[in-house]
């Protein structure tokens, strides 16, 4: 299934993915940013991890086995009066251990589909899924 969603934000279904995103790796001690296009998403042949690959090379992995949940977060203005767009995904304590935000496009004209991406997924997968075992 988290594949399925991730291919699903990189790709979209009008040729329009998430592209400019930054990943935030959270826990409650520390967080670390990583700004990058959804471009290069590697998925091991068993499916179970996915590697997220920046242009310089930075990378980071998460193990999919590990996520017990993918929260979808939507705010219509956030403290900078934008609209704030992130994927959550969440361990067996609904934390979250890696979250997707969306960045304001520096191609304005990408800005309106990848809000109806963001849209569509809501309405496929609803807030949350919960993944099974």
């Amino acid at each position: 299934m988290i594949k399925k969603i991730l291919e699903h934000c990189q790709k979209g279904s009008n040729g329009v993915g998430f592209n400019e995103v930054v990943l935030m790796l959270y826990n409650s001690v520390a967080t670390a940013e990583v700004s990058m296009d959804m471009d290069d998403v590697r998925f091991t042949d068993d499916g179970g991890s996915v590697t997220f690959m920046a242009d310089n090379g930075t990378h980071l992995h998460m193990k999919l086995d590990m996520l017990k949940a993918v929260r979808f977060q939507y705010v219509e203005q956030n403290e900078r009066g934008l609209p704030s767009y992130s994927v959550w995904f969440l361990d067996e304590n609904q934390e979250s251990v890696l979250r997707i935000y969306l960045r304001k496009s520096e191609i304005e004209s990408t800005n309106q589909p990848r809000h109806d991406l963001f849209m569509e997924l809501l309405k496929t997968y609803g807030e949350s899924v919960q993944l099974k075992d």
